[in-house]
């Protein structure tokens, strides 16, 4: 940024921006912290930072820029109330100019929000219950519920499609683990079992 490295994170006190060369901290941003706990991971979209986080905090976008000594710069574009867009769990992802997640205390109501303008395109009630954690692979939306509940939506602005689901077997109490995807395997963790499907197309 400005010919800066940062690595940016959210922290007890506030998604931060700190120099990758010696850890300085350059800017903070605290409107969406609380002193529970700040859970998700913010995205970053060229010198763009998407943030959200539970309790009724909401989200940001934030704009970086160069201060021209050597430093960073920080400039909130907008604030989302919790009413519109947060999320507790299971993060969110950036796919061509628009944000996917799922919003709610405690839940993972899919949501498609315009990076640009922060307008809520849709929000639906998906298949499952609890918060959804969220990965984005081949235009699709993977969802994994914490009541077991797997589901495959398409990625678009366009409305909330379903395509698929599966239910983990086995499961117990809620859990929170994030889908990894390779090689063509969806690896889905379920409290001390690991659970690995193949989703190759046409195999």
């Amino acid at each position: 940024m400005g010919g800066v490295r940062i690595y940016v994170q959210f922290i007890g006190h506030g998604v931060i921006g700190v120099r990758a060369s010696d850890g300085k901290f350059l800017w903070g941003y605290n409107k969406i912290a609380v002193p529970q706990a700040n859970i998700p991971t913010p995205v970053t979209v060229g010198n763009r930072v998407f943030a959200s986080n539970g309790y009724n905090c909401g989200s940001a976008l934030l704009t970086l820029s160069g201060d021209g000594r050597g430093g960073v710069k920080m400039a909130e574009e907008y604030h989302l109330r919790g009413r519109e867009f947060q999320n507790h769990h299971g993060g969110f992802v950036h796919v061509d100019g628009h944000i996917y997640g799922g919003h709610g205390s405690n839940n993972g109501l899919p949501t498609c929000i315009e990076l640009d303008s922060g307008d809520v395109l849709w929000k639906r009630r998906g298949p499952g219950s609890g918060s959804a954690a969220m990965l984005f692979a081949d235009g699709n939306l993977y969802m994994r519920y914490s009541n077991g509940v797997v589901a495959l939506v398409d990625a678009t602005p366009d409305g909330f499609r379903l395509t698929g689901t599966l239910r983990l077997p086995g499961v117990g109490n809620d859990s929170w683990s994030h889908p990894a995807l390779a090689n063509g395997h969806l690896y889905l963790r379920e409290n001390d079992s690991l659970h690995i499907y193949d989703v190759r197309a046409g195999e």
